[in-house]
């Protein structure tokens, strides 16, 4: 039973490799700009379709192929973005910078609250529930789940709302 399974599954991911993997790979490569990140994408989304038992329920392998796609490509996509998000310390510019100031200089310090103004800016221009979402998790140090929990949404509209207001901040044009 479980070879008969996997000769199905394999058939089924080979068929659809053979008649989709070129049109995939050119979606992707639309929606990601990078080759390797395309390609990188497009093996991910065929191993999911080697895992897929229940082939006998896709009706129109394309489609089905193209919604796992849109999946994985926003997963990448969060991925990059909370690589990004990520601050690296470099504990000798540190020690560098606090041997030569006591307080910060005066041009650093209006440069500093005028960007906070901005920041209050662009947060208040966010909908209410994007800038919640996103202070949950960026402020407040929130996983998703408590920031589900908290804001009384749905996962999925957390990390919907999070995507969207970080694009929005993103896209904004900041004064320097």
């Amino acid at each position: 039973m479980a070879t008969q399974s996997h000769s199905s599954i394999s058939r089924f991911a080979q068929s659809a490799f053979s008649k989709y993997a070129r049109e995939l790979h050119h979606y992707l490569l639309r929606r990601l700009r990078s080759p390797q990140d395309a390609e990188d994408v497009t093996q991910e989304i065929f191993m999911r379709l080697l895992r897929f038992d229940d082939t006998d329920f896709v009706r129109s392998p394309q489609a089905y192929l193209y919604g796992v796609a849109s999946h994985v490509v926003r997963e990448f996509r969060m991925r990059l973005e909370n690589d990004r998000d990520h601050i690296a310390y470099d504990s000798e510019a540190v020690a560098a910078r606090s041997e030569h100031t006591d307080q910060p200089a005066h041009d650093e310090l209006g440069d500093r609250l005028n960007l906070e103004r901005q920041l209050e800016v662009a947060l208040d221009e966010l909908p209410a529930g994007q800038r919640a979402v996103l202070l949950c998790i960026k402020r407040d140090g929130m996983s998703y789940e408590e920031a589900a929990k908290a804001t009384r949404f749905t996962v999925y509209t957390v990390e919907r709302y999070l995507f969207d207001a970080l694009a929005r901040l993103r896209a904004r044009r900041w004064d320097r």
